[in-house]
């Protein structure tokens, strides 16, 4: 609990800072200015990683807050605007250059597609754009590196040591068999593969799904009832009385249909950042006390 207590704390307080030349997961060493006082976030998972790391730095947030986040944000992060997200669809250029950032930050999957596109972003804005590997694992290393650019290592390193720990725990000795549902009605099924699958396989969870393509399934009551998981959990609290009511489903009869915490943004999986390691503990926890 003290580990979650730590994480979440980086979430909601202030800190304070400046930087030179950082090598990016696209294999890039991208140029930085001497003072980086402004940071735009890309998209939600980089947003997340900059409110532990420098909140102070961030400029707004390219998805809009729930209330109930919003409200467990320190008050500086949390009156934060809404600004552009960086995805390829539509070209913001012009939004993002009137924001004057002294960096764009992007976070997550690293993939030709992404890469690209802040290489792209770099070449039409101007503004140094870096992406950093969004995999659970490599979450210490990103923290170290990131800081140094932005001479938060203090701060940062007690961030990496938490993470490092919650990353060496030893799974559970019983793993369990696990529906990870989304939405108002939990008929999106996350499938094996998916960005939630990290967090459940690192405990050795088998992650469940209707046979299909893609990472997101829809689903069934029924079907739910078939796959016969030790435990459903929703990503919308709203979902579990529907859930727990489903005729026949083990799960709910066992009391292991249950709510990701959520707050101030989901533990497993969205977005897919460094908020995934409290999920990593919640389920830990879980485990043990079966």
């Amino acid at each position: 609990m003290r580990r979650v207590i730590v994480i979440a704390l980086a979430l909601l307080m202030p800190v304070a800072g400046r930087a030179g030349e950082l090598a990016d997961a696209t294999g890039r060493h991208v140029a930085l200015p001497d003072h980086i006082a402004r940071v735009l976030p890309a998209g939600p998972p980089a947003a997340v990683l900059l409110a532990a790391l420098a909140p102070d730095l961030m400029i707004g947030w390219p998805a809009k807050l729930t209330p109930e986040g919003r409200a467990a944000l320190d008050p500086m992060t949390a009156k934060l605007p809404e600004v552009p997200r960086l995805t390829g669809k539509a070209d913001v250029t012009e939004a993002v250059r009137k924001l004057a950032p002294d960096l764009i930050l992007d976070y997550g999957t690293v993939s030709p597609e992404y890469a690209s596109l802040a290489e792209k972003t770099q070449a039409r804005t101007g503004i140094p754009t870096v992406l950093l590997d969004g995999a659970l694992t490599a979450s210490p290393t990103v923290l170290r590196a990131f800081s140094a650019a932005l001479h938060r290592t203090a701060r940062a390193e007690a961030l990496a040591r938490e993470a490092e720990a919650i990353l060496a725990l030893p799974a559970p000795a019983h793993g369990f068999r696990v529906v990870y549902a989304r939405g108002p009605d939990a008929a999106l099924l996350s499938a094996p593969g998916s960005g939630p699958a990290e967090v459940f396989e690192r405990l050795h969870w088998q992650l469940l799904a209707p046979p299909g393509k893609g990472n997101a399934r829809t689903a069934t009551p029924a079907q739910v009832v078939a796959l016969d998981p030790d435990y459903v959990i929703v990503a919308d609290p709203a979902a579990v009385a529907q859930v727990r009511a489903w005729p026949g489903l083990r799960a709910a009869a066992a009391g292991h249909v249950l709510a990701d915490p959520g707050q101030p943004f989901g533990w497993i999986a969205e977005p897919p950042s460094i908020n995934r390691l409290l999920g990593l503990i919640w389920l830990r926890g879980l485990a043990v006390s079966q």
